[in-house]
């Protein structure tokens, strides 16, 4: 009897540590940044868009699993210098046409796992794996990132390109529309990140 509560009590041990070998650090979101760029036949248009919440699982200086909610109300533009051509922007990016944030208030990035790419025959780079949700439509995603760490937290920085159309964003998409001349937007937008942990 007494052997078998010492083989249980080690069994729990090792499957306490088991769960707990990574470590949950928190997003902190006022020292995080995100920013788009949307171009087109004419040009581009850059702004930014905050994080509502976030976490990663870290063992050691690897991300094992995490989450990033995005608050889409909170999409501005930076490039615009008129108010008036600005908030009409702002207010079309919100809209059904593009991403609809009174139905969809979040994107959300939920990281998956990680993936080893060899760049050459001596260099080794680190990849996300990773679920995008955009009004309510989830695509497999990937994209390279650089972390580094300080002596209390993380910072991540890189950036991804996104297909607008694979989350039922079409308007002015040369996919869907012919003829559109100087009204074509292109269908990939670019979003930069650095993303930094809370200092524990």
């Amino acid at each position: 009897m007494e052997n078998t509560i010492k083989k249980a009590t080690i069994f729990t041990t090792v499957l306490i540590s088991i769960l707990t070998a990574g470590d949950t650090l928190q997003v902190d979101l006022e020292n995080s940044q995100i920013k788009w760029i949307g171009r087109k036949v004419t040009g581009e248009h850059a702004g930014t868009l905050n994080l509502s919440e976030g976490w990663v699982v870290m063992e050691k200086n690897t991300v094992l699993v995490g989450k990033f909610v995005f608050d889409m109300a909170s999409i501005t533009n930076t490039d615009i210098e008129s108010p008036e051509w600005k908030q009409k922007l702002e207010d079309h990016l919100k809209t059904q046409d593009f991403f609809h944030t009174d139905s969809f208030p979040h994107a959300i990035l939920a990281i998956k796992g990680r993936q080893l790419v060899v760049v050459d025959n001596s260099n080794k780079s680190e990849q996300v794996l990773a679920e995008l949700t955009i009004k309510g439509i989830t695509h497999e995603i990937k994209f390279p990132y650089d972390l580094t760490k300080s002596q209390n937290n993380f910072t991540a920085e890189g950036s991804l390109d996104i297909d607008r159309t694979l989350y039922n964003i079409q308007y002015n998409s040369g996919k869907f529309f012919e003829d559109l001349g100087d009204k074509l937007i292109y269908d990939d937008f670019t979003v930069e990140f650095k993303v930094q942990t809370k200092i524990k």
